[in-house]
């Protein structure tokens, strides 16, 4: 009885650990980092005014395929912008429509105020 009831519990660590160690068939490691576009396609500032600032932020990092950029942010009286969530997009730079590139686009300035704000930037 002790031997079958051993055997049992040995044989059912050894499925699990199989399945375990499988994981997922369809996972790969780098499945994030796997880029759609064309490799020299140009890249182009998206035109983020009167969004909210964490949005506008996103999209900009989707059109550059996610490479670093210092996002400078300028609100009224150089009041601190703490929460992207409490500013709107009231102007940017470089210009909707500019073309952005690796090796000269390193920062990104947008000039904000609050939702229903009069004065933008600082």
């Amino acid at each position: 009885m002790i031997r079958v009831f051993a055997s049992t519990v040995v044989a059912m660590c050894a499925a699990a650990g199989a399945v375990a160690a499988a994981g997922p068939a369809a996972a790969h490691a780098d499945d994030a980092q796997i880029q759609y576009k064309e490799p020299n396609e140009m890249w182009v500032m998206p035109d983020v005014k009167d969004e909210v600032l964490f949005r506008a932020e996103q999209d900009v990092e989707g059109v550059v395929d996610n490479m670093p950029l210092t996002f400078k942010t300028l609100a009224p009286n150089h009041e601190a912008v703490y929460n992207l969530e409490d500013w709107v997009v009231c102007g940017e730079s470089p210009k909707a429509g500019s073309a952005l590139s690796r090796e000269k686009t390193t920062s990104v300035t947008l000039l904000v105020e609050r939702p229903g704000g009069k004065a933008c930037g600082a």
